[in-house]
């Protein structure tokens, strides 16, 4: 049963499995969380925060630079894309939703919602980079490709 939610998950999110995104995000969320208690408890709190922001950040420079070096960092990779997609048709459905909320007026629509458009443009940017750079690893590893290129 999960191989087949699998299956139907992937073929709906782009041939990814949601739980690699969900994956990454725990991933990338419990790297952050542990630099935060390691750099406020033992360095200075201060800088906890910039240490949970730079944290995850490292670790995905880490993955993209060379994501088929292994195996866990294309993982990363995959499921950063896969976030960055329904991130990406989050935003375009809370722009569509905001016509709604206007009371389908243009003007008041593209004034009030336009931030919502720049995030989708931006998370297609970034999934778009990522799926290239993803399925040119998995060629690279031999493995089938899961993205279209």
């Amino acid at each position: 049963m999960p191989f087949l939610v699998g299956i139907i998950l992937g073929d709906a999110l782009a041939r990814i499995g949601f739980f690699r995104a969900a994956g990454a995000a725990v991933v990338l969320a419990a790297t952050g969380y542990l630099a935060y208690r390691l750099v406020g408890a033992n360095l200075d709190p201060r800088y906890a925060y910039a240490a949970a922001a730079a944290a995850p950040i490292a670790l995905f420079g880490w993955a993209v630079w060379n994501p088929a070096a292994s195996r866990f960092r294309l993982w990363i990779v995959d499921g950063v894309y896969l976030a960055a997609r329904l991130s990406m048709w989050w935003a375009l459905a809370a722009f569509a939703f905001g016509l709604v909320a206007s009371g389908f007026r243009i003007d008041r629509w593209l004034i009030g919602e336009w931030p919502q458009a720049a995030t989708a443009g931006l998370f297609w940017t970034v999934q778009r980079i990522l799926g290239v750079q993803t399925a040119r690893s998995h060629r690279i590893m031999g493995d089938r490709s899961v993205l279209e290129a």
